[in-house]
């Protein structure tokens, strides 16, 4: 064979071979565009909120390329989200087998299947997993959050509120949310029946804030249940003399105290109490016009009442008591009553969106609060 002859051959062969490199590689190059566009259309499709697309994304992304650790966390995470839990514990699970993953990454692994198990009720194995996250990341936020959540989910109301202060001090809260939380877990734990622990919490917060009203109640009912009926009182009164939001919530806890010690005839005083303070409160004069009723003084009822619908016509509930009232008295006409809470029935006609539930008083083509439209309806029986 002369040297032509072999120079095509060895030519050939070298182009066959750049050929079939070439093609390899486009074809790498363009499986791998592919996978790009699978998990960039996955989180534009999140950011969407186009959950069914951005699902079947993640999945066409992980199945093009098994490597992309971070497509099988997000396709985990919304599968969760979806009702899911146990598929997203599978693949968080499988992730963590896989070698050469810095801690970095499984740490964020053992964070969404603290979640999972969370959603699965398996709290415990979610707490067990998050002391060691906080002892490895002490400046993560979200884990002592994500903690929190589970304690609260076990009733754990005392570690609860531990790791609560424990965030706090690392993470410089204010000392009103730390005091908000103290009285939460005290409530919580009462109805568990850790009442002793609730009282002692209660308690000492109250030598910081005798004033705080939340801890004056819920100190009262532990007293209450407890049938320590006058301090409950105590506690009820004073909380009713800080503002008239917090007398309301004391008014039926008060009348029932009262009932029990035999001492109803003091909340007249109570109402009065309040009245000096707020002439105009509907609902103390209400109050008060029911005590007079319940004790047969209809003349101080319908003197009150008369003066309560004056400054507020628009009560339906002291309009009625007035009508009682009138219709109990002689030579009154309870037609003009009557008369009275149809004209403010009318008045009162309101409508309600069909999507997003906002109440108005006009009736409008869109919704003020979501955008829809004609989704606005009358609400029947006002």
């Amino acid at each position: 064979m002369n040297t032509f002859w072999i120079y095509i051959i060895v030519t050939g062969c070298i182009v066959v071979i750049a050929i079939i490199i070439y093609a390899v590689i486009r074809a790498k190059i363009k499986n791998k565009r592919t996978q790009n566009t699978a998990y960039e259309e996955a989180l534009i499709s999140l950011i969407d909120g186009d959950e069914e697309n951005a699902l079947k994304k993640f999945q066409e992304a992980v199945f093009n390329d098994s490597n992309k650790v971070d497509a099988y966390i997000r396709l985990a995470e919304l599968l969760r989200r979806r009702g899911e839990p146990k598929k997203a514990l599978q693949i968080h699970k499988y992730l963590t087998a896989r070698k050469g993953l810095p801690s970095r990454i499984l740490n964020r692994i053992s964070f969404q299947i603290a979640k999972d198990y969370i959603k699965l009720g398996a709290n415990q194995k979610a707490i067990e997993i998050l002391k060691k996250l906080i002892k490895q990341e002490p400046q993560n936020e979200n884990y002592y959050n994500l903690l929190i959540t589970a304690l609260e989910n076990s009733s754990r109301w005392k570690d609860a509120r531990e790791t609560f202060r424990r965030m706090a001090k690392r993470f410089n809260r204010q000392a009103k949310q730390i005091t908000n939380y103290d009285i939460f877990t005290a409530y919580k734990a009462q109805q568990k029946g850790e009442k002793d622990w609730s009282e002692a919490i209660l308690t000492q917060l109250l030598k910081t804030e005798p004033d705080n009203t939340y801890a004056l109640i819920y100190l009262g009912d532990i007293f209450y249940q407890d049938g320590r009926i006058k301090d409950a009182i105590n506690l009820y009164k004073k909380a009713a003399n800080i503002n008239v939001d917090s007398a309301h919530i004391t008014f039926p806890r008060l009348t029932k105290a009262y009932f029990e010690s035999g001492e109803f005839a003091k909340m007249e005083e109570i109402y009065k109490e309040v009245l000096e303070k707020y002439p105009d409160d509907a609902k103390t004069i209400i109050n008060l016009a029911e005590y007079y009723l319940k004790m047969g003084r209809l003349n101080e009822a319908h003197e009150l009442l008369v003066g309560g619908t004056e400054s507020h016509p628009e009560s339906f509930k002291m309009n009625l008591l007035l009508l009682q009232t009138e219709m109990e008295l002689e030579g009154c006409k309870p037609h003009t009553i009557l008369q009275r809470i149809i004209d403010n029935l009318r008045k009162k006609e309101q409508f309600r969106c069909e999507k997003c539930n906002t109440v108005i008083n006009e009736f409008v083509i869109r919704c003020p609060n979501c955008g829809n439209w004609e989704s606005i309806k009358l609400i029947e029986g006002i």
